[in-house]
């Protein structure tokens, strides 16, 4: 049977989706070349020919590039109007579900406050290539590839400490980071955290209910009866995460914004066309790698028993309609989490799982106005 591959933000659906349709129309404004404010654009593309979208500032960076992390060559995408500014990293969700398709579109508009870092993981999006073993993709070699990201960030903006933020998945990479690593950084903020899943799968079965419920939903009302939550049948929560986006409980609260959201957001020429055709090849490395093929570290994973203590300061952005990672088990750690350096929590009420889309205003002002103001980075 093939793997459960937990995907808590899904690569394909929704603005995602839209996204790839588009991701060849590599076409958008020229820029002059020979003008040294200008960064990015098509006049400065990546070694593939891909590029991001240009920002002009004397001091700015728009940026594509492979690094090498790990002994591997890996993709990641900076973007900023100040180099002076602090350095923001995003761990991406998934696994295996890259950052760089909603990157530009989501931390536009903190670009002109920190330098953004979007890093599409070993092996997936665009950091995927043929003849990369499986074999290299290991819990162990993920954390290990975080933290070299974070001193390679260091380096080359000449910081000794930089914000993280993590996304679903990448919220376990990071409150693990923060945990080995506190004096790198300003701030940990998590985002969608993962905190228990196995806890989690059961409280979210009873919230795809209820909905299914009040919505009349009989069909899904039907195929949710199916699943076994008590015990849990591993193989069936694939089949729950469906539901929960297709109710409104999983990604995107209200999916008739996808739409504006992927106009909006114009086209990915941050990937090519291979980048795109790859999706399969990388979902398959990655059902066979260590990190997916044995997921009895996913269903015992408790982080309130693993990270009691963090000496950063700490943040959770969490959408109240969050069923991927329910908010109250987000809620229920940072009671119980021991944060010398403070600790707060903001709910976005109109959000699912990322409140970085759905309410991005929102979010950039809680990032702005309140995690950057009180850290002082």
């Amino acid at each position: 049977m093939k793997p459960f591959v937990p995907r808590p933000f899904s690569f394909m659906p929704g603005i995602l989706a839209s996204l790839l349709m588009v991701a060849c129309s590599n076409s958008g404004p020229t820029v002059p070349s020979d003008d040294s404010s200008v960064f990015g654009g098509p006049n400065n593309p990546a070694r593939d020919g891909s590029y991001t979208e240009a920002i002009v500032s004397e001091n700015g960076i728009a940026s594509l590039e492979p690094v090498v992390i790990g002994g591997v060559e890996q993709w990641i995408l900076i973007r900023g109007y100040d180099v002076s500014n602090p350095v923001l990293v995003f761990l991406h969700g998934g696994p295996a579900s890259p950052a760089m398709p909603y990157a530009k579109f989501s931390f536009s508009g903190l670009e002109r406050y920190f330098t953004v870092v979007s890093w599409d993981q070993r092996g997936c999006g665009k950091s995927y290539y043929e003849g990369l073993s499986s074999a290299s993709i290991t819990f162990d070699q993920m954390l290990s590839d975080t933290h070299e990201l974070i001193q390679l960030m260091r380096a080359r903006f000449g910081v000794q400490k930089v914000y993280l933020m993590g996304l679903s998945w990448g919220s376990i990479l990071g409150t693990l980071t923060a945990q080995d690593h506190p004096e790198l950084l300003h701030a940990y903020i998590g985002v969608g955290q993962a905190v228990n899943v196995e806890r989690g799968i059961p409280v979210a079965h009873a919230a795809a209910m209820a909905q299914a419920v009040e919505l009349g939903r009989a069909d899904a009302i039907a195929s949710l009866s199916t699943i076994q939550v008590d015990p849990i049948a591993w193989d069936q929560v694939g089949l729950l995460y469906d539901w929960l986006e297709e109710l409104g409980l999983g990604d995107i609260h209200d999916a008739s914004l996808l739409p504006g959201f992927a106009e909006e957001a114009g086209p990915l020429t941050e990937y090519t066309a291979a980048n795109v055709a790859n999706e399969g090849a990388w979902r398959e490395l990655y059902a066979f790698s260590p990190l997916l093929a044995d997921q009895s570290w996913l269903r015992t994973l408790n982080i309130l028993q693993t990270v009691p203590r963090l000496e950063v300061p700490v943040y959770f952005l969490a959408g109240r309609y969050d069923y991927k990672a329910p908010s109250f088990l987000v809620e229920e750690y940072l009671n119980a989490l021991v944060a010398p350096s403070g600790k707060r929590m903001f709910w976005f009420e109109n959000s699912a799982h990322v409140p970085f889309i759905e309410e991005r205003s929102a979010f950039n002002a809680v990032m702005i106005n309140t995690i950057l103001a009180e850290t002082g980075g």
